[in-house]
């Protein structure tokens, strides 16, 4: 069914307050009290007046209609497993210099071009890796596990602080050029207010720790 969020809109339940993600804004929000607790209801499928639906339409949360409302919140597969939990062994040269070629990109791309851009070229990469993944053999545990070792091998190169974003987009175009359609998640986490990003196939997180995503809530797949 789909979604009667305005384009471009997430969100997530965080603690007592819901956190919204407008990606083609490239920004993070909450509402009102008010408006919060008209959204909660809505989102409880409670039924709200044609002047709680306005406020709700006037703060850009959801589009002009007359069709009952249907919300949900971020939908990520839990992840059960880390690729960086496998048996240690040394990164190949030729996945870090692909990753670290990725990673300038994405760096770049998210400088010039911004989020949403860059993450509409991810989404046709995506389609493509998808579309090859049907077409050819399962090379997703190779991938996972190569991407994880480069990825270990790159922080300790050009360090990891502040740099999530670029090296999940990093390591999901690698996966995509490997016929992986893996997915970017981006979370959240309070308080204080903090963002996060990696990269997750299926159940696995690709370039991330269990214990680490744990303390975030997914807002956005890409």
């Amino acid at each position: 069914m789909p979604t009667s969020l305005r384009g471009g809109l997430s969100f997530c339940e965080l603690g007592d307050r819901i956190v919204f993600l407008d990606l083609p804004a490239d920004r993070y929000f909450g509402l009102s009290n008010d408006a919060e607790d008209v959204f909660r209801r809505a989102l409880a499928g409670l039924p709200i007046s044609g002047a709680e639906r306005d406020l709700l339409v006037k703060a850009r949360i959801i589009v002009p209609a007359d069709n009952p409302l249907y919300l949900a919140p971020c939908a990520a597969e839990t992840a059960h497993y880390s690729a960086f939990d496998q048996t240690p062994c040394p990164s190949r040269p030729r996945d870090v210099a692909a990753l670290t070629w990725h990673l300038l990109r994405a760096r770049a791309s998210l400088r010039l071009r911004g989020l949403p851009a860059t993450a509409t070229t991810l989404a046709r990469c995506k389609a493509a890796a998808t579309r090859d993944r049907e077409a050819g053999p399962d090379t997703a545990p190779q991938a996972l596990a190569a991407i994880a070792r480069a990825q270990e091998t790159c922080a300790r190169m050009f360090g990891s602080h502040d740099l999530c974003l670029p090296y999940a987009i990093a390591a999901a175009h690698s996966l995509h050029a490997a016929g992986v359609p893996a997915d970017v998640v981006i979370a959240v986490g309070m308080p204080p207010f903090r963002a996060h990003a990696w990269v997750q196939w299926r159940d696995v997180l690709v370039n991330e720790r269990l214990e680490i995503a744990a303390h975030y809530t997914p807002i956005a797949v890409l």
